[in-house]
């Protein structure tokens, strides 16, 4: 019997977002249901039948839909978020009254080689505790309606002593901006100052256990305290309750140490790990919040002189898209613009490569280059995920695809690459159509 699970309604009839444990993977994120067909949508766990989505290829998996223990899933409760006009016009409103924290700043100089310029046009904004309920105030203000902020990702309304105000949502961090082939500003990702840490558990569940703590798999227990060490090496000390019986361990954040053995349960281990450092700037599932998808937004970056006199056109009216590079990340994509005088897509994930797609069309892009980082060739998920993509760009596009490779002793991205002054070598992957048909 599949029990407890947690879900939430999607705009597809039928399939839900899985909120707990995905039943195949043991995740909590991404994964989808639908519990009449008895069908799981996963993101993780392979099987021979897939599809590939906006946020990554999903893999078909049967459960017996009569092991489901009946479920009444969550109301999304989320306003539908705006067109991009709409949300380039707020989102630009609410960076003029943002500013970047020397933290940041010192960031983007000095780990980053950015110029003072680049930092300017390209609109990074810090977001601090201070600022979160200020700004939606200054919004309202230049746009004499508070209720603008509705439908847009990121703002949401909170409950005060003098009853409901607009907040934003999020934890502290540098505000990275996501431009659309328009220089829309569509989302942004936060890259955290903090990043939590949290207990994953792996292997079997075994029968027995108490639960109390609230990781991925199933195996629960208890954070008891967090602390830094003289060295700066967050630790966290936990307790895991079997049978009654309550096992203690400390964790270390950059070890991920696993913890074996408890009893007979030897097939259990729990690691120390860190959240992802860039998140989605979202307020899915709060009041009046909305989320970031329905798509997910993709990142145009243009070099920054042709930037800052970007006013909406085309970016193919003011640069040559007839190559256009792709990368993973804003951040990088914005250096690489630079560095290499081309346009870049910058994606949420190296397993959002269709969203790319029709931008690319529609910039009329002849050849587009992959600059996925180089651990690609040691690291067996990022080969699949490019193998997948290649797969995908030749059959739904007729454009020429190459791959940019390099060292990885030089850098592991492609702005580490090009700060250390180099640039990487072009291999084809796959021929254009029409260039086929030519020869």
């Amino acid at each position: 019997m599949i029990e407890n699970m947690k879900l939430r309604k999607t705009n597809r009839p039928g399939w839900f977002e899985i909120r707990s444990s995905c039943p195949i993977c043991g995740e909590k994120t991404w994964c989808r249901i639908n519990p009449k067909e008895g069908i799981v949508y996963c993101m993780r766990i392979p099987s021979d039948e897939y599809h590939d989505s906006t946020i990554g290829r999903q893999y078909k998996h049967k459960v017996d839909k009569t092991s489901i223990e009946p479920i009444t899933p969550e109301e999304s409760g989320d306003v539908k978020k705006k067109d991009l006009p709409y949300l380039d016009l707020i989102y630009q409103t609410m960076l003029s009254e943002m500013n970047l924290n020397p933290f940041h700043y010192e960031n983007l100089t000095v780990k980053r080689k950015m110029t003072d310029e680049m930092i300017r046009v390209r609109q990074y904004r810090s977001l601090s505790a201070d600022i979160k309920s200020k700004v939606p105030i200054r919004i309202g203000g230049r746009l004499r309606n508070m209720d603008s902020l509705l439908g847009v990702p990121g703002f949401y309304q909170s409950n005060g002593k003098n009853g409901p105000y607009w907040t934003m949502a999020g934890a502290e961090g540098m505000m990275i901006p996501f431009r659309s082939i328009r220089n829309e500003v569509s989302g942004f990702q936060i890259r955290l100052d903090h990043p939590r840490l949290f207990l994953r558990f792996k292997g079997v569940k075994p029968s027995g256990i108490e639960v109390k703590l609230l990781p991925s798999s199933g195996l629960k227990g208890t954070i008891v305290e967090e602390m830094e060490s003289q060295n700066g090496l967050r630790m966290a000390y936990c307790e895991l309750h079997i049978n009654n019986v309550v096992t203690k361990a400390t964790l270390t954040e950059k070890e991920k140490k696993s913890v074996k053995g408890w009893g007979e349960y030897e097939s259990i281990s729990i690691e120390l790990v860190q959240e992802d450092k860039y998140q989605w700037w979202s307020s899915s599932n709060k009041p009046c919040g909305s989320s970031i998808g329905g798509p997910l937004p993709y990142h145009l970056a243009l070099p920054v002189q042709l930037l800052d006199r970007w006013t909406g056109e085309l970016a193919s009216d003011i640069a040559s898209c007839d190559e256009v590079w792709i990368t993973e990340g804003p951040i990088k994509a914005d250096k690489a613009a630079d560095a290499l005088q081309k346009p870049v897509i910058g994606l949420p994930g190296v397993g959002a490569y269709s969203l790319a797609i029709e931008p690319l069309k529609e910039l009329g892009c002849k050849h587009v280059v992959l600059a996925i980082d180089a651990d690609a060739a040691v690291n067996p998920k990022v080969a699949e995920t490019l193998e997948r993509c290649v797969e995908y760009f030749a059959k739904k596009t007729d454009m020429k695809l190459s791959l940019a490779i390099w060292d990885m002793s030089i850098g592991k991205g492609i702005d580490d690459l090009t700060d250390s002054g180099y640039l990487p070598q072009i291999i084809c992957l796959v021929e254009s159509k029409s260039n086929k048909a030519a020869v």
